[in-house]
């Protein structure tokens, strides 16, 4: 009987051990799997390398403006250098003439002075004759004249080479200026280059880890096969038809043809091939020509953003060519109208 009431209750104490080892369990959701990680969002992917080659594109048209920006401080440099070794010549020529002037000059001051001596009576009192007289009367007006001009001369001479100096003066001032403009302007071009290379090659990363549906949905809407032979003769037209035959080439930033292009490097390159010479930096592509407000032409150039970092050219009906992005090609497509902010006519 004893034996059976203690099987009861380490029957009871071992039921209550389990209640107790249950109850004191974590909860059950703490155990589950891991939740599965967000689905891949193709469209972010493709906006982020969109975002990044467009700051890829602003950068580049930053610093290919800084270069031309550095080339012409530096022709000013050049130009000055010259202007003021002229001028330099120019002083040192007057400063030369002031001085045979001067010698004249104390001549005749030394000749009139010895003139002096013989006044009109004495000149009259020691006169042989009435001949004699006017001879030497004659002779002191002679002198006295000349002196006076030579006197006039001098004084032109000394104004010029002073006027001389100064010039002098003045140009090699420019030149100084401008060859420390063009020494800070190639701080800021080497800056330039060094934050273009660091977005491009951000950019290149970027596309490299794409995966072919995410490069299909990158690239930039547009095709490359409108038709060359637009009608008409104009600066424009020629211009459209050049560079509708550089559809498919590559996109480069900074390239200028005639076999890969960035947005103003096929502008620049279309437009030689008809003669005319454009800027090469879309910042100063939209500053040439004429504003145009409606009524757009074959060759009429569109910039887009504010300043103008994209720029492409209009073929007709609603649609332009441009270089768009890295990783795409030359093509044609519709005008961003929202996006523009500059249409200009060349010739």
């Amino acid at each position: 009987m004893l034996f059976h009431r203690q099987s009861r209750v380490l029957r009871s104490v071992a039921a209550g051990v389990a209640v107790a080892a249950v109850l004191s369990m974590p909860p059950a959701f703490a155990m589950a799997d891991p939740a599965p990680p967000p689905a891949p969002d193709p469209a972010g992917t493709v906006a982020q390398v969109r975002a990044l080659s467009r700051q890829a594109e602003v950068i580049t048209e930053q610093w290919k403006l800084a270069a031309d920006r550095l080339l012409a401080r530096r022709a000013d440099a050049d130009r000055a250098h010259g202007d003021a070794a002229a001028a330099t010549a120019t002083a040192d020529e007057t400063r030369a003439a002031q001085s045979a002037f001067r010698a004249q000059v104390d001549r005749l001051t030394s000749a009139t002075f010895e003139g002096v001596r013989i006044s009109s009576l004495t000149a009259m009192l020691i006169s042989d004759s009435p001949q004699q007289f006017m001879d030497q009367m004659s002779a002191l007006d002679v002198l006295a004249v000349t002196n006076r001009a030579a006197m006039d001369k001098l004084a032109a001479a000394v104004s010029r080479t002073e006027q001389a100096k100064l010039a002098a003066t003045d140009v090699e001032t420019r030149a100084a200026v401008a060859e420390l403009d063009a020494a800070r302007i190639a701080g800021d071009v080497a800056q330039a280059r060094l934050e273009m290379g660091r977005q491009i090659n951000l950019v290149q990363e970027r596309l490299g880890k794409l995966t072919a549906n995410e490069r299909t949905q990158y690239a930039s809407e547009g095709f490359t096969d409108y038709p060359i032979d637009v009608a008409g003769d104009t600066v424009g037209v020629r211009a459209v038809r050049a560079a509708l035959t550089r559809q498919g080439a590559p996109y480069i930033w900074g390239a200028e043809g005639p076999n890969t292009f960035d947005c103003s490097g096929l502008m620049m390159w279309a437009y030689r091939q008809a003669g005319v010479n454009l800027p090469r930096v879309s910042f100063d592509q939209v500053r040439v020509g004429i504003p145009v407000v409606s009524g757009l032409l074959p060759g009429d150039l569109i910039g887009l953003y504010s300043p103008a970092s994209h720029i492409g050219m209009y073929v007709g009906n609603g649609l332009y060519i441009n270089a768009p992005q890295s990783g795409d090609v030359v093509k044609v497509a519709r005008v961003p109208w929202r996006d523009v902010t500059a249409i200009r006519r060349i010739g």
